[in-house]
């Protein structure tokens, strides 16, 4: 699915939050790997890019270990990132901030062990 449309990403990431919350999407290793990734990239301060999106799939084992959801989010809001004007549209920081909002609770869940 080619998901670059800023409600859709965001819709997405919101509902893999609730249902990482909820416990009814557990993430695996490699998911939490590229969580971790661009969470570490985050903590710099600097804004999300589409590099480095495409760096941290990259460098995830192969990304086919990745649950297919979050791969697609990453991968859309890869495509997002690229298309300037939409990603800085007040839809395109929404949806681009949910996406860091998941990376931020897998990559801390992976601290807690939970």
């Amino acid at each position: 699915m080619g998901m670059h449309v800023p409600e859709e990403i965001r819709a997405e990431a919101a509902a893999l939050i609730d249902h990482h919350a909820l416990g009814l999407w557990k993430p695996n290793d490699a998911d939490r790997r590229t969580a971790v990734a661009l969470f570490h990239f985050l903590e710099t301060g600097l804004p999300l890019t589409s590099e480095q999106i495409r760096s941290a799939l990259a460098h995830t084992e192969p990304a086919a270990d990745m649950t297919g959801r979050l791969l697609d989010l990453l991968r859309g809001t890869a495509g997002l990132l690229d298309d300037a004007p939409v990603a800085e549209s007040p839809a395109g920081r929404d949806a681009v901030d949910h996406v860091c909002l998941l990376l931020d609770a897998l990559a801390l869940s992976r601290l807690t062990g939970r």
